[in-house]
């Protein structure tokens, strides 16, 4: 639940679809097919590194995944898209939730599409001490490590094995596995996203969808931009006002938002009606524009689990 800070006018206590609406469509069914799929490999697997999104760092984590898979093998996670959040508020917050709910203490955090080196040197000195130090794996008779990175889509995994293998240019590698370091050898598997099953919270959903973590092409805009309306209104960052330079006051209600974006921008459109043209505001534009307020980081408070992590702040 996110705590009501707000001085908008009747404020919605919590987020609510359209009863007809099933968001479960958002998630496709390989999704589910590529879980059973990374069992089989777990065999060859030495360690598990996890990448997520830091602006959702606990929202949108497979929980089956970690039960299932994680209490089998070392773990790491990696906590990406660093520079979208504000670290001086929420580095040690986060890392001390997992620490005290998930026991988990080996966290980095990463911005991989612009930190490559720096992001590169952490995560492969990490992975070298946590197989070193994992007394199930550092066997001498072991001539190679396998490290299997996971996580749901979009969060950057994708960017890190390539950043991986553009960094380990002229190394063995292949569509499957690439290696990262010579002594000891230790490889890296790519393998699929997988979005959890498990995904039955609304506002989980919704928060996976602000973040561009489901299909774009699957998810309706209009609502995204309504639960980013919701959650800036309820945590009282009513900034938005000043960053689409509309004028008036906040409001909890979308349409009349983004009726005064295009007004103020004079944001029109031409539509097909019937057999003839009409001139109409750009609604996909304005929320477009909305979304990337957050999207960007333009609004500079980006972390949507604050009210999880509040026994931390």
């Amino acid at each position: 639940m996110i705590l009501l800070v707000s001085n908008v006018p009747d404020p919605r206590d919590k987020y609510v679809l359209p009863p007809n609406f099933d968001y479960r469509v958002w998630f496709p069914m390989h999704m589910f097919v590529q879980m059973e799929k990374m069992e089989g490999k777990l065999r060859s697997v030495d360690l598990i590194v996890e990448v997520h999104d830091a602006r959702i760092p606990v929202s949108g984590r497979n929980p089956k995944f970690f039960k299932q898979f994680c209490s089998m093998r070392p773990h790491i996670l990696i906590m990406n898209k660093m520079d979208l959040i504000n670290m001086k508020k929420y580095k040690h917050p986060i890392e001390d939730y997992y620490r005290h709910e998930e026991g988990i203490t080996d966290i980095i955090w990463t911005d991989c599409k612009r930190r490559i080196g720096r992001a590169l040197s952490s995560v492969q000195q990490t992975v070298l001490d946590v197989l070193v130090r994992s007394p199930r794996f550092n066997r001498f008779v072991k001539t190679e490590y396998q490290v299997m990175v996971v996580g749901i889509p979009n969060v950057g995994k994708s960017s890190l094995i390539n950043s991986w293998r553009s960094h380990n240019l002229g190394k063995k590698k292949n569509a499957n596995r690439v290696r990262v370091l010579d002594k000891p050898p230790i490889y890296v598997l790519d393998t699929p996203g997988v979005l959890s099953p498990a995904t039955r919270n609304i506002d989980e959903v919704m928060k996976l969808s602000l973040c561009n973590l489901i299909l774009e092409s699957a998810t309706e805009p209009r609502y995204v931009a309504d639960y980013l309306l919701y959650w800036l209104n309820r945590t009282g960052d009513y900034s938005y006002v000043r960053h689409l330079n509309v004028p008036g006051e906040p409001t909890d209600d979308i349409n009349k938002l983004l009726i005064r974006i295009c007004c103020a921008k004079d944001w029109r459109t031409r539509c097909l009606v019937g057999t003839t043209y009409e001139e109409r505001w750009d609604f996909d534009r304005a929320v477009a524009t909305f979304i990337n307020l957050f999207r960007n980081a333009v609004i500079k408070d980006c972390c949507l689990d604050k009210d999880i992590l509040r026994p931390y702040l």
